[in-house]
């Protein structure tokens, strides 16, 4: 393989995908696509899987090496792995990308900011991010041969002549400093204080979803262009500015625009569709604070607009209705309707006949997902805890660490138990030299000495081999915190 002319350093808040456009462009390659293959990636028609670089789910390591580049790691995944299944939003990364043209100008490379759907503007330029010709109505691609033009004929890429309101920065201010983990820089509503990045874009893009629903629309960000995604966060974010009252008058919108012509049905469907969703996705704590409001205007406007049996029905919808069907059920828990004939055999599920059809409990669903969704799979043990898949293999199969699902017959993933993970890391921190050692010894040096992960362990554990512990800080569960390894001699 050649080697590349052109190979720079990624900047830190550089978007990956930005990073190969700049590589290509400069080494002559039409797109990324190209230059990937070159690199050995070898997809149908040069195509690159974007979303899963974007996500982490995609590793470009071994093709940078090939390249001759320094390894380069999404900065978008860490974000997007925070994000929990069944009671988060799915709505996070963007399809097509979008840029500041005078960002882009100053600092030669596209921010990774720019990838997270509710970044919708540049405060520092005052203009909406760009994702659409102006002219052609034509979508910026991520194949494209420049960073700053739209196409093949190099036209480039201009921010947009239409005027903002100050509702649309403040909102997007208010973004960057989640994703920044910055002070907040504008005054925010007391609403989406002290929630984290994906609690408050899960209650966002709830409310979003339902004042679409509405007027008769869909909200689906992916399809969306920027412009319009923007009219919608910032519609949102003044009704967060006068909440409850706008979100009160968004209910009672509802009593003028019930979802079937039956009249009081017709709300009260619409009103049990939002109980039930507001209740499925109740560990959210964003959506804690809407359900919260939700009951208390129920509590109190409904008796005038409704009798009481229907303030009945609605509270004990849940109870009513807990039999799911076998789809729903999928959705629930996050994985394909195959496999819930698995978990039924596993006995994680109960089958129910319901007139003659499979049905699945819906509190076992929310349990099942809640239990998949706050523990960890393989991979992400092996990242937390940073050791190998056969050194974790032998820690489980010890039981020094603890699986709460394995894989048989019926089912191939693992389910590692975190809390214990995370105490196993705690208690060995305590047990700790005090003082300096006087032959030291690395982890890979004492492994060499003929100690497994193992064994490694339980002599840490039993104090024939003393250690030192360093604290850090972005990760916690790192077995790499444990160094200057002394075995004790009796």
């Amino acid at each position: 393989m050649g080697k590349l002319l052109f190979r720079p350093a990624p900047f830190s808040d550089e978007c990956q995908v930005s990073y190969l456009i700049r590589i290509s462009q400069h080494n002559g390659f039409s797109h990324i696509g190209k230059l990937l293959d070159f690199a050995g990636l070898k997809w149908k028609n040069a195509r690159v899987p974007v979303h899963q670089i974007l996500t982490g789910e995609f590793d470009l390591s071994s093709h940078f090496l090939q390249l001759d580049l320094k390894v380069s790691f999404a900065p978008t995944a860490e974000v997007y792995r925070s994000f929990r299944r069944v009671i988060d939003s799915p709505y996070i990364l963007v399809k097509h990308p979008k840029l500041c043209p005078d960002c882009l100008q100053e600092l030669g490379y596209c921010k990774y900011y720019w990838s997270f759907l509710p970044v919708v503007a540049c405060n520092k330029h005052q203009k909406l991010l760009v994702d659409v010709q102006e002219d052609t109505g034509k979508r910026l691609s991520w194949y494209r041969p420049r960073l700053d033009s739209f196409d093949t004929n190099h036209e480039p890429i201009l921010a947009p002549h239409q005027k903002f309101g100050s509702s649309v920065f403040q909102f997007n201010a208010y973004v960057n400093s989640l994703l920044s983990n910055t002070v907040h820089t504008v005054e925010i509503p007391k609403i989406v204080r002290g929630l984290t990045f994906r609690e408050s874009l899960t209650l966002i893009n709830f409310l979003a979803h339902y004042s679409a629903r509405l007027v008769g629309d869909n909200f689906n960000p992916n399809r969306m262009e920027n412009i319009e995604l923007a009219q919608h966060y910032t519609a949102i974010w003044n009704l967060l500015r006068n909440w409850p009252d706008a979100f009160y008058s968004l209910l009672s919108q509802f009593i003028d625009n019930p979802m079937s012509k039956r009249g009081i049905a017709g709300i009260n469907k619409h009103y049990r569709d939002l109980y039930e969703q507001l209740h499925r996705r109740r560990l959210n704590q964003g959506i804690a604070v809407i359900k919260e409001e939700f009951d208390r205007y129920v509590a109190t406007y409904w008796p005038g607009v409704l009798d009481s049996q229907r303030v009945t029905r609605i509270t004990s919808s849940i109870a009513s209705r807990n039999i799911i069907s076998k789809k729903k059920a999928a959705v629930v828990i996050g994985c394909r309707p195959e496999r819930i004939d698995s978990y039924v055999i596993m006995n994680r599920l109960s089958r129910v006949i319901f007139k003659g059809k499979a049905h699945y409990l819906l509190d076992e669903a929310d349990a099942l997902a809640t239990e998949l969704g706050s523990n960890w799979t393989m991979n992400e043990a092996c990242h937390e805890l940073e050791i190998t898949r056969h050194q974790l293999r032998q820690l489980l199969d010890s039981q020094i660490l603890t699986a709460i699902q394995k894989p048989n017959r019926l089912n191939r993933d693992w389910v590692i138990d975190k809390n214990h993970c995370e105490k196993f890391i705690r208690d060995l921190s305590l047990k700790a030299r005090i003082g300096v050692p006087k032959k030291p010894i690395s982890r890979a040096g004492i492994q060499h000495q003929g100690f497994s992960i193992v064994q490694l362990v339980t002599a840490m554990k039993t104090g024939s081999v003393t250690f030192d512990f360093s604290p850090n800080i972005d990760h916690r569960v790192s077995f790499k915190q444990f160094s200057n390894f002394e075995i004790n001699i009796v």
